[in-house]
């Protein structure tokens, strides 16, 4: 984030790809996701958490979501001045602004594929320190965040604020409770 106020103090315009470097961690999935892979049971060595899957694994969520985001916040983000993957095509590349957000929907397409194809991958060349548990753990993250940013934003959405507090408000009446 430090490095995105110093692009917008100094007035400066990244290139998409520097964006997403810096993007892809100031996204700030690593304090949720990442802690939580502890709790999934199977016992990570130091050596997975450290390794190339690992880091793989969640640049690939965590460019996906960052280029959700930036789809859904494009707008609002505009309004105050801030610079996102749609803005940086459309200033870069010369694009119109429909022109980017399908190149960045083609952009999260081979991500969240990327992403499947590590999950997946069994006794591979790619796959061999991170756990199964653990490697689903990503992609079902991959598919919240579409749920979250199908639509909008989900941070700024009213409608996504009533889902989450039915879902914790209302308990969840299973089939057999109604028999009962």
């Amino acid at each position: 984030m430090l490095k995105e106020a110093h692009w917008s103090a100094m007035k400066s315009i990244p290139e998409i790809d520097e964006y997403i470097s810096n993007g892809f961690v100031s996204f700030a999935l690593g304090p949720i996701v990442l802690p939580t892979l502890y709790l999934i049971g199977p016992k990570l060595s130091e050596a997975a958490v450290r390794g190339k899957e690992m880091l793989s694994l969640f640049e690939l969520l965590s460019t996906s979501g960052r280029l959700l985001n930036d789809i859904q916040g494009f707008k609002r983000e505009s309004q105050e001045g801030k610079l996102n993957a749609v803005s940086l095509q459309m200033i870069n590349e010369g694009m119109s602004k429909e022109e980017a957000i399908t190149s960045i929907k083609n952009w999260i397409t081979n991500k969240r594929r990327e992403l499947l194809k590590w999950v997946l991958e069994e006794n591979g060349e790619r796959t061999n320190n991170i756990p199964r548990a653990c490697r689903d753990l990503f992609w079902k993250m991959s598919t919240v965040l579409n749920f979250f940013y199908m639509d909008e934003d989900g941070f700024t959405s009213q409608s996504m604020a009533i889902v989450v507090k039915e879902l914790l408000q209302c308990p969840i009446v299973l089939e057999d409770d109604i028999r009962s």
